[in-house]
């Protein structure tokens, strides 16, 4: 209405302007030439742009009365900066007149404030606005503004939101003030959600198909019950493309109707449906193909006969598998980038659905060119090295999507932003393919924290162990060949994709160790060989006693990518020694309390792994068998070899492990992972006792790099340290974990995910009681945040079900809360 009226006043000005100052009659119309053009009015706005806007110029003929001084005015007043416009001549001769705009400029805004709101919304809101002091407040600017501020309010609940704008005169020249007023009023519920005109589908089956618009229930605690224009429309679009899915073909929305009830204070919501026939697919048709015959195509459809109408399932079957089985992966895993496949659907009868799917083939496109950008620190060497599309082959769907997969798993880069963006030449069929990253922070500087148990004697008194600290830094992105160069020190030279690790853990005095470690993947470049080594030393002291053990260790370290069975396998080859000092440890050693043992082991692992991201895997799966033996010294020495003097000095054992998880999406980012784990530790003469050295510990929450006489400490959820099994170590033990991941947040500053688990597991101290169907089972919740530089930070709630008691009879299960900083359970 303010725009009307401003209008209708623009008009009367001009009118009456131009017939009170010449008194001119429309009847004495004639064809004039602009004389003069003065621009009154215009105090901060530049007289010649108004000129410009207006299409006046000097020397223009025009006719007076006539629709050219109308069309001047309009285009001023869709600039939005005038209050007021008029045109009248100042002077007007028979074939000249002198012309003046006059304008009243519309006020800036000097300030604006938003009241009935808290402070953090007041800023989320001004953001959302967008106004800048200063500029012109226009009447869009307001409607818009208030517009924002109400879908805000709507979009939490507040319904009946109501938005007023106060403007008032400021201190400064032609300046206003403008104040947004809100009153939010109370929070309304859906209640009731009514969906009419189904017959075969239930209405409850409708409404669990809106992801957003639910109605208020009791129980439905986490999700709040409120109103969003906007999301309503989606689950619309969602509702329509699940009916269609089950093949009702013609289903639509009939009306969709929101109104809120004064009488019970209630927002209802009304979905009118049109449901219409159940359709099925009848015969499939094939026509363009050349390269595959129709019954290839056919079977890898997978559309039979009488199967229900499913739009999504034939989009999905001919070219939207995230697998690779459809028909599209047949095609473009052979070069032709440029395959479209069109069906057109044939109603036949009053229930049937004929396909024909038109199938464009086109030549095979050449991969000419390998782009990379946005890898600020990594080396364009080590992206390509991992690239399995090279310049020259043909394009290859699945040699993109194992590309992006290998690069995810250096953890350099955001797996959320990583993208493989193909840039197509049909004409010269050859495709340039652009690797789109953006890198994140790899390196770590970790504090990690975890319960190592309580060490009990033989009288079950505690001498040892308890929390365990962890300090150190992990460069992942290292660069050996860049440290004569001073400018690579940013701090440290990066790029190459080595790895370097610096580490210090220690009970106070009762245990400290110190390690350092490196790898190289690409060991010389050209073949993906890893070299590595490492060192480290511990020693452990107990309370009140004389005992003492320390380690001297190193390891060489060699892997490489295998080929068969598939290459997603690789080898890895450890040459390990260690050497141990003990004085007094009578309950590690028996009768023998002082010794110094030598251990030199070969370990041989395979390990698949095929997960597609390596934070939050929702796919894919690592699998892992080793086996660690030192030689057998009591065979290789024969008579020479002497129990009493050599079964320490040279240590003999052969230890097996396994570990297997897997990743299966369920829908969106919710992933259920099941995973087992086995461990043996065995020996290679029954006249020699087991190794009293890398035993297994199970319970408690366990922790990385222990090296207290090389035990493993495998985590147990829901039940307390001293560990299951015997306070000496267990020379077998089971684990079978599930866990239901739910992603809440996969930004790499902060990947966040929550999680319910249940798990099982036991350890024996004798191999002839082996049972891994003989578990002790827990079940619980827990959280997972990842944060780059402190790496992944957890707690769990468990419960221990089934009876477990530590030496001295005490309970270990029950309630339980776990913390763990820097490892995986």
């Amino acid at each position: 209405m303010a725009v009307s009226a401003a209008r209708t006043k623009i008009w009367a000005s001009l009118v009456l302007g131009l017939l009170w100052a010449q008194e001119v009659s429309p009847a004495a119309a004639r064809t004039v030439e602009i004389a003069g053009l003065r621009i009154e009015g215009a105090n901060y706005i530049d007289p010649q742009a108004i000129r410009i806007t207006s299409g006046l110029y000097l020397s223009q003929k025009i006719r007076i009365p006539g629709e050219d001084l109308t069309q001047a005015v309009q285009k001023l007043w869709r600039q939005g900066i005038f209050g007021d416009i008029q045109i009248y001549a100042d002077s007007l001769t028979d074939t000249r007149v002198w012309l003046v705009i006059k304008v009243e400029e519309r006020p800036r805004l000097s300030r604006f404030s938003i009241r009935g709101v808290n402070k953090s919304q007041s800023k989320e809101l001004s953001e959302k606005i967008g106004l800048v002091r200063g500029t012109i407040f226009t009447e869009n600017q307001r409607i818009n503004a208030q517009r924002i501020i109400r879908n805000y309010f709507q979009n939490k609940g507040y319904y009946q939101v109501q938005v007023s704008t106060i403007t008032e005169p400021d201190t400064g020249a032609n300046s206003v003030r403008v104040i947004f007023q809100v009153k939010r009023g109370s929070r309304i519920k859906i209640q009731p959600l009514e969906i009419v005109g189904l017959q075969q589908l239930s209405p409850r089956w409708a409404k669990n198909r809106l992801k957003e618009t639910k109605e208020r229930r009791f129980y439905r605690f986490w999700k709040r019950s409120r109103f969003q224009r906007n999301e309503f429309e989606k689950d619309q679009e969602r509702l329509i493309t699940a009916m269609r899915n089950k093949g009702y073909r013609d289903a639509r929305i009939l009306s969709d109707t929101v109104w809120f009830d004064e009488a019970d204070r209630r927002l209802h919501v009304r979905l009118a449906l049109y449901e219409g026939r159940r359709y099925y697919f009848r015969y499939v048709t094939w026509e363009g193909n050349s390269i595959h015959d129709s019954t290839t195509l056919s079977r890898i459809l997978g559309i039979k006969r009488g199967d229900v109408y499913n739009p999504s399932l034939l989009e999905r079957r001919l070219q939207m598998d995230p697998n690779g089985n459809d028909v599209a992966s047949l095609y473009l895993d052979n070069g032709y980038l440029f395959f479209r496949a069109e069906p057109i659907e044939k109603i036949v009868g009053e229930d049937s659905v004929d396909l024909i799917i038109r199938v464009y083939e086109g030549p095979q496109a050449t991969v000419r060119r390998i782009l990379v950008e946005g890898n600020d620190r990594t080396r364009d060497r080590v992206i390509l090295r991992e690239i399995r599309t090279l310049p020259g082959d043909k394009f290859s769907r699945s040699n993109l999507i194992r590309s992006q997969r290998e690069l995810l798993a250096l953890g350099y880069f955001d797996q959320e932003k990583t993208q493989i963006v193909p840039l197509p030449e049909p004409q010269e069929g050859v495709v340039d393919l652009k690797y789109l990253m953006e890198e994140r922070p790899s390196d770590q500087v970790f504090l990690q924290g975890g319960w190592g148990g309580r060490i009990r004697d033989v009288q079950g008194n505690v001498i040892g162990g308890g929390l365990i600290l962890t300090a150190g830094i992990r460069f992942n992105n290292f660069s050996f060949s860049r440290i004569p160069f001073k400018r690579a020190w940013r701090p440290l030279p990066t790029g190459d994709g080595q790895q370097l690790g610096l580490q210090i853990q220690m009970n106070g005095r009762g245990f400290q160790n110190y390690a350092i470690n490196f790898l190289d993947p690409w060991f010389g470049g050209r073949k993906p060989n890893s070299l590595g080594f490492s060192l480290y030393y511990s020693v452990q002291r107990w309370l009140f006693s004389d005992y003492y053990l320390s380690i001297l260790g190193a390891s060489l370290d060699l892997g490489r990518r295998l080929k068969f069975p598939d290459d997603f396998f690789r080898s890895y080859t450890t040459l390990s020694y260690r050497y141990y000092t003990a004085k007094n440890a009578f309950t590690l050693l028996g009768d023998r309390g002082t010794a110094f043992v030598n251990i030199i082991s070969f370990k041989q692992a395979i390990e698949r792994t095929s997960m597609d991201a390596p934070i939050y895997p929702r796919s894919g799966s690592s699998v892992i068998f080793s086996i660690e033996a030192t030689p057998p010294w009591s065979m290789l020495m024969g008579r020479a070899y002497r129990p009493a003097r050599d079964a320490l000095r040279f240590l003999e054992f052969h230890k097996w492990r396994m570990d297997a998880q897997f990743f299966l999406r369920i829908v969106g980012n919710m992933v259920l992972s099941p995973r087992f784990r086995w461990g043996i530790l065995g020996r290679y003469n029954r006249q020699l006792p087991f190794s009293p050295f890398e035993r297994f510990f199970l319970g408690g929450d366990g922790i990385q790099g222990f090296n207290i006489d090389g035990r493993e400490i495998i985590a147990l959820r829901g039940y307390a340290s001293p560990f299951i099994g015997p306070a000496s170590g267990s020379l077998a033990f089971t684990k079978f974990t599930l866990e239901l991941r739910q992603a809440i947040s996969l930004n790499p500053a902060a990947t966040l995910w929550v999680h319910v688990f249940a798990e099982g597991g036991n350890a024996w101290g004798a191999l002839r009681y082996f049972n891994p169907l003989q578990l002790r089972r827990s079940f619980g919740v827990g959280a997972r945040v990842f944060l780059p530089m402190f790496g992944l930070l957890g707690v769990d709630y468990g419960y221990g079900i089934d009876d477990a008691r530590d030496p001295s009879g005490l309970p270990l299960g029950g309630s339980r809360f776990h913390f763990m900083i820097g490892q995986q359970l």
